[in-house]
């Protein structure tokens, strides 16, 4: 068995808390297979702000003693240490926790984790998870904030992962093509690694347990018997299409008066706070803003409950380099607890609800497709019954925790090294030596502007003498002929 030092994300899903995102939930789906395979793991995980609003026993105190921070969930026994952003950004406090726990590898889950475990001094082997395509997310961050000034942050971090990791898993094969564009532009593609494998596919995934409805809340409360429910749940991300969600939403209203639309989450601080209360605003406005229930985020262990009360998951996706990359863990939720999806077709995961009959997509951006596929469905209750007994069938035996990370639970039992690593990589030096000569090409041309500018300032003086001169000149010719 190895000792894995698990760089990730919290919340985790047992925790409970209010929020929980996706990258909480990629953290478990990687912790809880190494845990049940016997191996020993240390979590730490960067604390999203905001997130822990009922648990304040989460606070660390320096120097960090493992053994204070050891965790007993049900079967399981393991390290979590949950760190604000300054501390896990601390190489101090991230090499201590590494030699005190020794361990045998080092694996990141998503991408953030995996741009700080490259600061971790260690000679172990490490996984980076990249979790979707960064620097398409990046371009969707560029055009909600109007600035591309915050595309190099992202593009820094990621050279930084695609050059020190000796091993990367991607959400999709979309991802994975992508990520070995980068592999070669870095120079990883080279004569040491002449037929390695530098990618591993880990799809997002349900857990293995299934899901029970233990209390109503919605039925009878928010919305009638017969009603049928359109649900939304989860963060309101720069990709999310509200507006031609809430333009089918409408138009369906306005011919059926059972239609209503429930949605658990909202906002997601620090990274898009205006997708959101755009919605809200859009809604206000409307004649139907009644059968606009608006849950906002509520207690984890509660939104499955909804999943048992709704009629439909709707996910409602831009057509963007980022989804198109990327996966979506609420489908596989839905799926999981045997709600019928419905999504744009854009993500990798939407292509798989076609093709194997689990669900429904329409085309992204085009309000009549949403409108026009909600209405056959409503119209189908035979055909959306077996699309749903397909979903569950084919996530509990394809897309499980357990399932899914396969190829991380067969490397951790014998982690090892890219071979490149620790060598001397041609493209590297060419690479230096070619920002070398760029900087003596820059300071030349430099040299040349300045000089050719103080050749046009003399040039120019020259000729205002000049100009000057024979206005004078012109002058005194006129006041002679005057006078």
């Amino acid at each position: 068995m190895s000792k894995v030092l698990l760089l990730g994300m919290a919340p985790l899903p047992f925790e409970k808390e209010r929020k929980i995102y996706g990258t909480g939930i990629r953290t478990w789906q990687f912790a809880k297979p190494l845990l049940e395979d016997g191996h020993k793991v240390c979590i730490v995980a960067y604390k999203i702000p905001s997130t822990y609003e009922n648990n304040n026993k989460i606070e660390v105190s320096y120097p960090i003693d493992l053994e204070q921070h050891k965790v007993e969930l049900e079967k399981y026994s393991f390290y979590i240490i949950r760190l604000k952003q300054k501390e896990f950004e601390d190489n101090l406090i991230l090499n201590d926790i590494h030699d005190k726990f020794s361990p045998d590898c080092i694996v990141s889950a998503t991408f953030y984790p995996s741009f700080i475990a490259t600061k971790i001094k260690s000679e172990v082997p490490f996984w980076a998870d990249l979790f979707g395509h960064v620097m398409a997310e990046a371009q969707a961050k560029a055009v909600s904030i109007n600035d591309d000034e915050m595309l190099f942050h992202y593009w820094n971090q990621e050279v930084r992962i695609i050059d020190k990791a000796d091993i990367f898993s991607c959400v999709s094969k979309r991802q994975e093509n992508a990520t070995i564009g980068e592999l070669g532009l870095l120079g990883r593609l080279n004569k040491y690694t002449y037929r390695y494998d530098f990618t591993r596919l880990i799809p997002c995934a349900a857990p293995e347990e299934d899901f029970y409805h233990n209390k109503k809340v919605i039925r009878g409360i928010d919305v009638e018997e017969d009603d049928f429910v359109i649900l939304y749940s989860g963060g309101y991300n720069t990709w999310v299409d509200v507006d031609t969600l809430f333009n089918a939403l409408t138009m369906l209203m306005s011919e059926n008066t059972k239609i209503k639309f429930i949605s658990t989450g909202g906002e997601i601080k620090g990274i898009d706070e205006k997708t959101y209360p755009r919605f809200l605003k859009m809604i206000e406005n409307s004649r139907f803003k009644d059968r606009f229930i608006m849950k906002g985020w509520i207690p984890a262990e509660d939104v499955r409950n909804y999943y048992f009360e709704a009629n439909l998951g709707i996910n409602v996706d831009k057509n963007l380099y980022e989804v198109y990359f990327g996966s979506k863990n609420r489908i596989l939720e839905w799926m999981r607890a045997g709600l019928l999806v419905l999504s744009s077709k854009v993500c990798e995961l939407s292509y798989l609800l076609d093709e194997k009959k689990l669900g429904f997509t329409y085309k992204a951006e085009d309000t009549l497709s949403l409108k026009n596929k909600i209405t056959e469905i409503i119209s189908n209750p035979d055909l959306a019954k077996e699309r749903v007994k397909n979903a569950k069938k084919y996530v509990s035996k394809n897309l499980t925790y357990y399932r899914t990370v396969e190829p991380l639970r067969e490397w951790v039992k014998n982690p090892k090294k890219s071979p490149d690593r620790g060598k001397e990589r041609a493209l590297d030096r060419r690479r230096e030596e070619a920002f070398q000569n760029l900087e003596r090409i820059v300071k030349s041309q430099q040299e040349m502007i300045k000089i050719r500018n103080e050749r046009i300032e003399e040039l120019e003086g020259l000729f205002h003498k000049k100009i000057i001169y024979r206005i004078f000149n012109y002058i005194k010719l006129i006041k002679k002929r005057i006078f």
